[in-house]
C-alpha cells in the first residue's frame, strides 16, 4: 500500500509556527550535509524499501550460519520437521522422549506451519542422508529464514505508523530503534514462536492506528459488473489476497485431512472433514460478499489488522488478539476518542472483522478438539495460558520490576535515550495533534503489554518482547521531536539522565567474564537451569568491544545536548547501533554458538562412526538437539533398541542396553556436569575404554566407549 505522510522531513503542518527564533538551525556546511542526507530527496516507496533492505542486510547475513540453540529451536523444529515427514497439518508431534506422550499441545500451530514449509523448500524432507541436518548449515537457514523475515514486518510497520502520522524521519528513527534493539534482533534470529506472534500483531496495531487516525474518508472506487459492485482499489485486493491465503489452504487442509466420529447411541458415523468445516466455508464467503461493501479504506485497514490478529494467535494463543484490543480499548479511554468509531464505516469494519478473525484462527483449533478432544484445550490454554499467567508453571519468578533489568539490555544501545523519552509522553507535548495520538499510543501500547507480562506468575525475560515496538514509537517520535525543535536542553537533560543507565547495563555485562551471557538469556532460559551462568570459555572475552561501543553511544547520546553537533550526533548514534547489532548477531553470535549448541557434538559423531551400528546413546537429556539433529534416530525402531534414556529407570535402562550390546562401540552424549556419574554406570570392563571425545561444549560433551 502507498501512504502519504506529512511533510517529508519534519512533518510540521502548514499552519504550525516556525521554530523559535532562540532554536536557530546550523547554517553553512552542516546544513549541506545534513540536505544530502534529507529523506525528502526520495519517494515514500524508496524509502520505505529501504527500511525493509536494512531489517533484511542486518538479520539475514550468517543467521543460518550457527547451530540451533536448545531447547526452543531444536525442541519446535523437531516439531515442524515431523509435521515435514508426516504430511500432517493439524496434529502437532513430538516424539522422544519417555516422559512425555509423543503429542505436542503446548503451543498453537502457526510456526510449524512456516517451518515445515521452509523445510521443504529447502530440500529437507523425505528420507535424508544419516547426518544431514547435523553436517549442513540448510536445517538453520530454513527454519530461521521465515522469522528473519517476521522481524523485518515488525520493523516496517512501525516506520509505517510513524511515517504516515508524524514524519519519515520518525519512521526511520523508530524503525532503526526497534531492529537494533538486542532483544527484538536476537528473537528475530531465533526459530521460536515469540516473533511469530509479535511480528503480526505489531502490523495489526499499526493498521488499526491507521484506521483510528486517518481523517481522509473520501469514497473508493468502485467497479461494476452485472449487479455485483466492489471497490476498486488495491488496498481492497489486498485484504482479499491476505485473507484467502490465511484462511482458504487451513479450510482445505481441514477438510482433507480431517475426520469427525459422530456417536449415534450404540452406532457412529464417520464423517469428512468438510461437514464440520462448513460454518467456516460459509464465513469465508460471507466476508467476500460483505467486503464488497465498503466504501472507505478505514474498515479494509481493520479487516487486513484483524486477519494478522489471527495469525498472531494462530502463533502464541488469545495474546496475539487480547493485546491489541487491550492497547486499543486503553488508547480510546485515555484520550476519551470513542467518537472516533462512529466515521467512514468503522462500527461495520469491527463487524467484519471478528468474521475474518475468526475464519483465520478458529478452524484449526476445531480441528484439534475434534482429534484430541478437550486434553488438547486443556494443555494449551488451561496448562500454558491459564496456570502460567495466575499459578505458575516451569520458568521464572518476579515482581513488577523483574522486566526493567531486562529491558536495560533488550534495548541496550538506546537505553539512555528511552527514560527521557517516557517521559516525555507526559511532561513535554507535542504541538501536533496527530503526532500527540501516536505519542500517546506508542506509550501505552509500551505500559499495557508491560503490565500485562508483569501480571504473569511466570516469567521469561523474552516475555517482554510485545512491548518494544511500542516503545520504539516513543524514541522515534521524542528523537524526530528533538532534532525538530533543535532543542540541546532537553538533549542535555536526557544524556544526564539516561548515561547512567548506559553505564549500568555495561557494568553488569562486563563485571564478570561470563556477563556478556546475557545476550543470551534473552532468547533461551538457561536461566532457570544455571542461575549463576555456565562455565565461560576462556578464549572469548568480549569485554573490550562492549566497552568500546558504550564509549561510542555514549558520546553521541551526549553530542544531542549540543545543537552545532546534534544532528550528526543523532546520524551517529544510529550508525553506531546498527553496528552494534552486526556486532551481536554476526560477530559475539557466531563465536558463542559452538560452545552451546548440540550440532558440532552430533555432527562429530556422523563424521566419527564406522556404521549406522554404532549408536548414539542420550542418557538424562531432554534438550531436543539430541532429537532433531539425529532425526530422532535415537527414538526410532523398537522400543529395546531406543537410545533415549530418560525418566523412570534410565541407568537400569541404560546399563541393560550396554549389556545387550556388548562387543560394540558406542557413542554417548550428555551433560558435562554427569560425567562422574556415567563413568559409574558404564561396565567395569569397559570403563577404560570410554573417552570424552568433543568437550568443547559448555553444556553437554560428546564421548566414545568400546562395550
Amino acid at each position: 500500500m502507498t501512504v502519504v505522510p506529512a511533510d517529508a522531513d519534519s512533518a510540521r503542518p502548514p499552519s504550525a509556527p516556525p521554530p523559535p527564533a532562540s532554536a536557530p538551525r546550523p547554517a553553512g556546511g552542516t546544513e549541506r550535509w545534513w540536505h544530502r542526507l534529507s529523506l525528502s530527496r526520495f519517494t515514500e516507496r524508496q524509502v520505505a524499501l529501504g527500511v525493509m533492505m536494512m531489517g533484511l542486510l542486518v538479520y539475514l547475513p550468517l543467521a543460518g550460519s550457527y547451530g540451533l540453540y536448545d531447547p526452543w529451536e531444536t525442541h519446535y523444529g523437531e516439531v515442524a520437521r515431523q509435521m515435514t515427514q508426516r504430511g500432517d497439518y493439524i496434529s502437532l508431534w513430538w516424539p522422544g522422549a519417555p516422559i512425555d506422550a509423543e503429542h505436542f499441545w503446548s503451543k498453537p500451530v502457526l510456526s510449524f506451519w512456516i517451518m515445515s514449509l521452509s523445510l521443504r523448500l529447502f530440500g529437507l524432507f523425505g528420507q535424508l542422508p544419516p547426518g544431514e541436518l547435523a553436517l549442513s548449515t540448510r536445517p538453520e537457514w530454513a527454519l530461521r529464514l521465515p522469522f528473519c523475515l517476521l522481524g523485518v514486518l515488525g520493523i516496517y510497520a512501525v516506520y509505517l505508523c510513524l511515517a504516515r502520522f508524524v514524519s519519515r524521519r520518525a519512521g526511520v528513527l523508530g524503525a532503526i530503534v526497534l531492529a537494533t534493539s538486542p532483544l527484538y534482533s536476537l528473537v528475530s534470529r531465533q526459530a521460536m514462536t515469540d516473533m511469530a506472534f509479535v511480528g503480526p500483531m505489531t502490523m495489526a496495531l499499526v493498521l488499526g492506528a491507521m484506521a483510528l487516525f486517518d481523517d481522509e474518508d473520501a469514497e473508493l472506487p468502485r467497479r461494476q459488473w452485472r449487479r455485483l459492485s466492489w471497490p476498486d482499489h488495491g488496498l481492497f485486493y489486498g485484504a482479499l489476497a491476505i485473507f484467502t491465503v490465511s484462511a482458504l489452504p487451513q479450510l482445505i487442509i481441514d477438510s482433507i485431512q480431517l475426520r469427525w466420529t459422530v456417536h449415534l447411541g450404540r452406532s457412529s458415523v464417520v464423517l469428512p472433514g468438510v461437514v464440520p468445516m462448513l460454518p467456516w466455508i460459509v464465513g469465508f464467503a460471507a466476508f467476500v460478499w460483505l467486503a464488497a461493501r465498503i466504501r472507505f479504506k478505514a474498515p479494509l485497514y481493520l479487516c487486513i489488522a484483524a486477519v494478522l490478529c489471527g495469525l498472531a494467535m494462530l502463533a502464541k494463543g488469545l495474546a496475539g488478539l487480547g493485546l491489541p484490543v487491550i492497547i486499543f480499548i486503553a488508547y480510546l479511554a485515555f484520550t476519551w476518542s470513542w467518537r472516533r468509531l462512529s466515521r467512514a464505516q468503522i462500527g461495520f469494519g469491527i463487524a467484519l472483522s471478528l468474521i475474518a478473525c475468526a475464519v483465520v484462527a478458529v478452524p484449526w483449533h476445531q480441528s484439534m478438539l475434534i482429534r484430541h478432544g478437550f486434553p488438547f484445550w486443556d494443555e494449551l490454554y488451561g496448562e500454558n495460558h491459564w496456570r502460567r499467567l495466575v499459578v505458575g508453571r516451569h520458568g521464572d519468578r518476579g515482581t513488577f520490576e523483574y522486566f526493567v533489568r531486562e529491558l536495560g539490555y533488550a534495548v541496550l544501545p538506546w537505553i539512555a535515550v528511552a527514560p527521557a523519552a517516557m517521559a516525555a509522553v507526559v511532561m513535554r507535548p507535542l504541538r501536533d495533534a496527530r503526532k500527540q495520538g501516536i505519542f500517546w499510543l506508542g506509550a501505552i501500547w509500551f505500559v499495557s503489554a508491560y503490565v500485562l507480562v508483569s501480571l504473569s506468575v511466570t516469567k521469561f525475560h523474552h516475555y517482554i518482547l510485545p512491548a518494544l515496538p511500542g516503545l520504539a514509537i516513543v524514541i522515534g517520535c521524542f528523537l524526530d521531536d528533538v532534532i525538530d525543535r533543535a532543542d540541546a536542553r532537553v538533549a542535555a537533560a536526557m544524556a544526564v539522565v539516561g548515561l547512567p543507565f548506559l553505564g549500568v547495563v555495561l557494568h553488569d555485562l562486563v563485571a564478570a567474564p561470563n556477563g556478556a551471557q546475557r545476550f543470551i538469556w534473552l532468547f533461551s532460559y538457561d536461566y532457570i537451569n544455571a542461575p549463576k551462568g555456565r562455565p565461560w570459555p576462556p578464549s572469548l572475552n568480549f569485554g573490550p568491544a562492549l566497552i568500546g561501543f558504550a564509549v561510542v553511544l555514549g558520546i553521541f547520546t551526549a553530542g544531542l545536548g549540543w545543537r552545532r553537533v546534534q544532528r550528526g550526533a543523532l546520524v551517529g548514534l544510529c550508525a553506531a547501533s546498527i553496528a552494534f547489532t552486526y556486532f551481536l548477531l554476526d560477530g559475539y553470535m557466531m563465536k558463542i554458538t559452538p560452545f552451546w549448541t548440540q550440532k558440532g557434538l552430533i555432527a562429530t559423531y556422523y563424521r566419527q562412526r564406522r556404521s549406522p551400528a554404532e549408536h548414539l546413546l542420550a542418557w538424562q537429556m531432554y534438550w531436543r538437539g539430541e532429537n532433531f539433529y539425529t532425526e530422532n534416530e535415537i527414538f526410532s525402531g523398537p522400543r529395546e533398541e531406543r537410545t533415549v534414556f530418560l525418566g523412570d529407570r534410565n541407568v537400569e535402562n541404560l546399563k541393560d542396553w550396554m549389556n545387550r550390546h556388548r562387543g560394540r562401540r558406542a557413542f554417548l552424549i550428555i551433560e558435562r556436569s554427569r560425567w562422574s556419574q556415567l563413568e559409574g554406570i558404564v561396565p567395569a570392563d569397559a570403563r577404560a575404554s570410554l573417552k570424552m571425545i568433543d568437550e568443547s561444549n559448555m553444556k553437554f560433551c560428546l564421548a566414545r566407549i568400546d562395550l
